[in-house]
């Protein structure tokens, strides 16, 4: 009763939840790799059962159970069998058969975002000479591909177009069903969503998520579509564990094909998080590559700078709070030097009164033991607020022994040069490099790509990830144009991000007009 209950909790009750499904998001990523091989198992015994067929009958049928099998795990895979299909039904004179062929590949060619080529797929089938079953297969089909479209074009008069054809289809659909039926509900909901009636949308969504025997592909549907509908409506608690939802059940049934994590990593990461939103771009990443979803690169390559940026900056604020820690325990070991030094002046000028001394003796006693208070709980403090990570450990590790060495050897001077260095550019470096092997492994020809808009004698090529020239255009292909949101990604000004730019194009046998359209067809 998840859903239903979505609006009735306290905020407390809302984060405890919140928290609690994230949790359970973490679990489930991590057994990812035994839910995948779950999913190779069911694959290897599809692929004996194809091997085993012994008419056309069961090729066809082991071939078409390949197909969904992969459709949203594997786009190379899902088409090969797709294609497959097509040959066996080319033979066949039932349309039909040609017709759930050729929207298989419409459906693989959706997912890897190759709208066109989808839409002269589909231009190939009759409509009128299908049965009722295969029209319907058919109508839904196209609703998904106008409504796609349409997300990926954003702008006129494409959209306008798509919007009605995707309501045409739609309607289509609830036409040619029972009303009330499952599929009904579901295109209702989804007619209501494309519509902007999101109040209606989620109260049917939340209806179809109680529905008995829901496979775990299509929960994960309706928990996304009802999660970006709360998100518009603002009711932003109820959404996050809705998406949370959707991306348990994409990792439970090996849905690589997917946008519930990178969703999640995007709207923790606006919420302040740090550590989970860079584990889970990664995963959505890692899966993006695996299916092979040129559109899905594209989309967790813009949330990444926000990813990044976030890490950053908590980076920078934990070193910030390293360096008042070291500062609190010079100040403590001074005061401890000192008072060691005062014991000693003292024990030597009051050595002939005893009663002096011991009540001396005693209150150093109680100095000592304050002190030794004072450096558990700086230690207890610095264990919990300060070491986040194994790295910051041996970093403070290696400091403290230095500063236990110097002190010893009464190297003040060195002592203060030391704790004038600062290991932020390092930090910062190191978010260049990730950031650098991230956006190339998305674009593994941009380097080559860019030194292609330049004469030989201008080719620049780095021994290891991008220098700052190239970077800057790294990040407008990535799609973040305004020097402002370059300036504070890389800590330089607005002017240097500007002297940069004129540089390089200046150097370009590209004019410098169109410099940057090339910039973006890099990869495409």
């Amino acid at each position: 009763m998840l859903f239903l209950c979505l609006s009735m909790g306290t905020a407390w009750g809302h984060n405890h939840e919140i928290e609690q499904k994230l949790r359970e998001v973490d679990a489930t990523l991590e057994e990812k790799a035994n839910y995948d091989a779950s999913k190779e198992e069911r694959i290897n015994r599809l692929r004996g059962d194809l091997r085993d067929a012994v008419d056309e009958s069961s090729r066809w049928e082991a071939t078409f159970h390949l197909y969904e099998e992969y459709a949203s795990y594997k786009y190379d895979s899902a088409y090969n069998y797709a294609l497959a299909l097509g040959e066996m039904a080319a033979n066949s004179p039932i349309q039909d058969l040609v017709a759930e062929a050729e929207l298989a590949k419409v459906i693989c060619l959706i997912n890897a975002g190759l709208f066109k080529e989808a839409f002269d797929t589909a231009s190939t089938i009759s409509e009128d000479r299908l049965s009722s079953r295969a029209r319907l297969s058919y109508y839904r089909t196209m609703v998904r591909l106008n409504y796609s479209a349409r997300g990926y074009a954003q702008t006129e008069p494409y959209w306008d177009q798509y919007s009605q054809a995707g309501e045409y289809y739609s309607r289509k659909v609830l036409e040619t069903v029972p009303e009330n039926s499952r599929i009904w509900h579901e295109y209702n909901a989804n007619f209501l969503m494309e519509n902007r009636q999101f109040e209606e949308g989620v109260e049917e969504f939340a209806a179809l998520l109680e529905s008995p025997g829901l496979d775990l592909h299509t929960r994960a549907i309706y928990a996304s579509s009802m999660g970006w509908m709360l998100q518009l409506l603002g009711r932003e608690d109820e959404a996050l564990l809705a998406i949370c939802e959707s991306a348990i059940c994409d990792i439970k049934s090996s849905t690589k094909e997917t946008t519930a994590l990178r969703m999640l990593a995007e709207y923790l990461s606006r919420r302040g998080e740090v550590e989970r939103p860079t584990r889970y771009v990664r995963a959505s990443f890692d899966d993006a590559n695996f299916y092979n979803a040129r559109l899905r690169k594209l989309e967790v390559g813009a949330v990444l700078p926000l990813v990044e940026k976030n890490h950053y900056d908590s980076l920078s604020r934990q070193h910030k709070l390293m360096g008042i820690s070291i500062i609190l325990t010079v100040i403590i070991a001074v005061a401890a030097v000192v008072s060691l030094w005062f014991f000693r002046r003292q024990n030597r000028r009051l050595h002939e009164a005893r009663a002096g001394i011991e009540e001396r003796n005693r209150r150093l006693e109680d100095a000592n033991a304050r002190l030794a208070e004072a450096n558990a709980i700086k230690a207890e403090y610095i264990g919990n607020s300060f070491y986040i990570n194994s790295e910051f450990i041996e970093k403070m590790s290696q400091l403290y022994k230095l500063v236990d060495r110097m002190l010893v050897t009464r190297q003040y001077d060195e002592l203060r040069r030391s704790l004038k260095e600062s290991t932020l550019d390092k930090e910062r470096d190191s978010m260049y490099e990730s950031f650098d092997n991230t956006f190339l492994k998305i674009f593994p020809t941009f380097v080559n790509d860019y030194n292609a808009l330049f004469p030989e004698t201008e080719q620049i090529f780095p021994t290891h990830g991008l220098n700052p020239e190239m970077r800057i255009f790294a990040l407008i292909r990535l799609g973040i144009q305004e020097p402002e949101r370059i300036a504070r990604f890389l800590d330089y000004s607005v002017h240097t991000i500007n002297t940069y730019k004129t540089r390089v194009k200046n150097k370009s046998w590209v004019e410098n007009e169109r410099f940057e359209a090339e910039i973006m067809q890099i990869g495409k």
